[in-house]
Order: structure tokens, then C-alpha cells, then sequence
């Protein structure tokens, strides 16, 4: 028998476009209450809006560094607790390495796996005092292959693979469970897909999956019974798995 969702508090980072408002919105219609991060304002406020009162907006840049635990706090004057913690933000880029501007590599860094660590060591003890508790992160197929055109970026996802697979054996008797979603190239910002017909052509040729498809997949994970534990899940388009 599955968990039942509803009245859960999650908070979803990056949440404001792409896998991670897909996500937000998935979980509000699985009855959940959120928490959601992410760096614009005006897109949170919308989001927000269209959700109702169950969502409560949390602005913030990862990576600076004094704005990382804001969104927890939040979720703690908010509503007391916290049990999903869905990490979700990232920054890409697939240029070459020598072209990279070596200060977007640093951001890269920072957010998306500096970020991480910290936000993840301050919400163990909120997520320590639910009986079952989740943390879930979206990474990517960079992290478990070797990207061509991909290497700071990629070694941000292989390092944050290391870190959940040894964090996931350190919480889990804590009731605390680890799940990465890695997928592929999913049709959102990150990749420049914007254009909703471009998306529908690209996903009929199986190129590219949408974030609701990961949000859905995210739903799947969550809602899982107390003793079935899903380390690693990784998802890709058909043609990028030829």
C-alpha cells in the first residue's frame, strides 16, 4: 500500500521553472504543502498563485552562501516541520572547457553541489524529528557518464552522486530516505527550450523528455511504502539511449 502524500510539507528548490515547477506542481495536487525556492521572484509569486495557500514562496540564490538555509527557515516558521526535500537547482553549461568562463565554472560549483552539502546538513535535524522523511535530488546522466562537452558540470554530478551514496547509508536508520533522479535531456530553460512546439516535436522524435515526466517519476519515488527504497533512478529519451 502506497503513503499517502497529503499534508506533507516539502520544499522544492529551483523551483521556478522547469523540473522543479513540475515537481511543485505534481506534489500540490498530491495534497502537499510547499515551500518553493528558486532565484525569480515574480515567477515564485505566480507559482504561488496559481497553487493557493498551500505554497508559500522562499527567493533565494544558491550560491550565496548566506542565502543558502533561508528557505528552511521558512519552512520551519511556516509550518514546523519538514518532510521532503526535493534538490532540484542547477546551473549548466556544455561548452568547452577552455572557453568556460571560469567564474560560471565556480557557480556551477557552488550551486550545484556547495549548495547542496549545506542545505542538506541544516535539514537533517528538521527531517530527523518526522517518523519518514525524504530527500530527493534531481542530478543528471552526467553524473554517472562521461560528458564530452560537459566537464565542470559533470564533475559537479558525479561528486553530488558520491555524496548521496554516502549519506543515503548514514540517515537511513534515521528513517531518512536518499533518492537521485538522473535523467537525461529534458526539455526545459536549461537546454534553451523554451517554445512549446519545438518541445512537442523534439519529445515525439524521443529526443528529449519533459519535466513532467520527472515529476511524475518524483511522485512514483515518494510515494513509495516505508520498505521499499529506490537509490538511483535513471531516465532518459528513447534516442539518447540508442
Amino acid at each position: 500500500m502506497k503513503r499517502n502524500l497529503n499534508g506533507k510539507v516539502a520544499l522544492v528548490t529551483g523551483a521556478s521553472s522547469g523540473i522543479g515547477r513540475a515537481i511543485a506542481r505534481r506534489l500540490a495536487k498530491c495534497g502537499c504543502r510547499l515551500v518553493l525556492s528558486g532565484r525569480s521572484r515574480d515567477r515564485l509569486t505566480a507559482l504561488v498563485k496559481e497553487l493557493g495557500n498551500i505554497a508559500i514562496e522562499a527567493p533565494q540564490n544558491l550560491s550565496v552562501e548566506d542565502e543558502i538555509t533561508s528557505s528552511l527557515d521558512v519552512a520551519q516558521n511556516a509550518f514546523g516541520q519538514l518532510d521532503i526535500l526535493v534538490l532540484n537547482a542547477g546551473l549548466f553549461s556544455n561548452k568547452a572547457f577552455a572557453e568556460e568562463d571560469i567564474g560560471y565554472s565556480q557557480a556551477m560549483i557552488d550551486v550545484n553541489l556547495s549548495s547542496v552539502i549545506r542545505m542538506t546538513h541544516a535539514a537533517l535535524p528538521l527531517l530527523r524529528t518526522q517518523n519518514r522523511s525524504e530527500i530527493l535530488a534531481i542530478g543528471s546522466i552526467a553524473g554517472v557518464s562521461d560528458m564530452r562537452d560537459e566537464a565542470v558540470y559533470s564533475a559537479t554530478k558525479h561528486a553530488l552522486n558520491a555524496f548521496l551514496r554516502s549519506l543515503r547509508r548514514q540517515v537511513a536508520n534515521d528513517g531518512i530516505r536518499v533518492t537521485s533522479i538522473l535523467p537525461g535531456t529534458v526539455a526545459t530553460e536549461l537546454w534553451g527550450l523554451t517554445d512549446q512546439a519545438e518541445i512537442e516535436e523534439k519529445v515525439s522524435r524521443c529526443e528529449v523528455l519533459r519535466a513532467e515526466d520527472i515529476a511524475e517519476i518524483a511522485e512514483f519515488v515518494l510515494d513509495q511504502p516505508p520498505h521499499v527504497s529506490i537509490r538511483e533512478l535513471v531516465v532518459l529519451p528513447h534516442a539518447q539511449d540508442i
